[in-house]
Order: structure tokens, then C-alpha cells, then sequence
């Protein structure tokens, strides 16, 4: 038998699918707008916190040739198991008799006392004390060597660093505590 195409009883078609709604722009425009208000409040916070303050004096930084130019320099240097101080790397001891051993404290404060005075006596430049850490180092010995060097008459104490723009993605905070 034989259907004709006129005959639409026979034969029926449905369409699968609904036609769609239209999309409600609503929750979309306040999800953006809630997005908005917290990228701006927080953007405008990170300003605050890193603009220079009235009446706070910051450190300067100097480049090496520049200060071997300008500046009578002492440098330390406090490797995790010893401390070299002075051009001719002078060991004297671990990092853990800044804290210790008075006797160590004494010496180093000592020859950096002869350094300074031996800086004054024969340059018209300021005295200058350069920390060289390793990474490792607690943050109490580097407090040491600074009392250290104020007190042997350092006017300037720097701290030598490598210029590194990705430092804050390679910082752990749980390592650092």
C-alpha cells in the first residue's frame, strides 16, 4: 500500500528539540558588575600600599661599579658554614658564632673597626658595609652583622641582591615562616 503525500494522518513528524529561550542577560550583568567592584576595590588598596609615605625616608639602592667608584666597601660574606669578612676573605667562623661566641663578635667587630677607620683616614668617601647572604641565612645573624657594622662606624650598610622580576611566583610562604 501506498501513502500519499497529502495524506499527513499517516504520517507524523515531531521536532525534537524546543526552540530555545532566550538567555536572561540579567545574572550575567551582575555577576560582571560584582567582578568590577572587587577588581577595583582591590586595585585601589594595592596603590595605597606600595605609594611612598610623607615624611618616611626610604633606601637607596647602588649599583656595583658605582659603589666601588664612590664608597670605601667592606664586604661580609655569610655562607650557610662560614663567614668571609673583608677583601681578603678573612674566614671567621660559622654563621652560628655571630650568636654564640663573643670572642668571634669581638674579632669581627674589631677588624671591621681598623677597616672603617682605615676607609676615613684614607678617602674622603663614607664607609660602606656589604652584606652578601646566602638565601638560607636567618634573618637574626644578618641583625647581627648589621649591629656589627653600625657600631664599627659604617655609615652605609647594603645588602646585595640579584635582580629577579618572577621572585614573588618562586616564593613559598610556608618555606619563609
Amino acid at each position: 500500500m501506498r501513502m500519499n503525500t497529502s495524506d499527513r494522518s499517516a504520517r507524523k513528524v515531531r521536532r525534537k528539540f524546543d526552540d530555545p529561550k532566550t538567555l536572561s542577560i540579567t545574572s550575567l550583568l551582575d555577576v560582571l558588575t560584582i567582578i568590577l567592584v572587587f577588581l577595583i576595590k582591590n586595585v585601589s588598596t594595592e596603590a595605597v600600599k606600595v605609594s611612598a609615605e610623607a615624611g618616611m625616608q626610604y633606601p637607596t639602592t647602588i649599583t656595583n661599579d658605582k659603589m666601588l667608584e664612590e664608597a670605601g666597601v667592606t664586604p661580609i660574606k655569610i655562607f650557610p658554614d662560614r663567614v668571609v669578612v673583608g677583601t681578603e676573605g678573612l674566614d671567621f667562623g660559622t654563621p652560628a658564632d655571630l650568636m654564640n661566641n663573643a670572642k668571634k663578635r669581638t674579632q669581627i667587630s674589631e677588624y671591621l673597626k681598623l677597616e672603617a677607620a682605615d676607609i676615613y683616614k684614607s678617602e674622603s668617601t663614607e664607609a660602606c658595609l656589604i652584606v652578601q647572604a646566602d638565601n638560607s641565612i636567618p634573618c637574626a645573624y644578618i641583625t647581627e652583622v648589621v649591629r656589627i657594622g653600625t657600631n664599627a662606624g659604617y655609615t652605609y650598610i647594603y645588602f646585595a641582591t640579584l635582580e629577579d622580576a618572577d621572585w614573588l611566583k618562586k616564593y613559598n610562604v610556608s618555606s619563609a615562616q
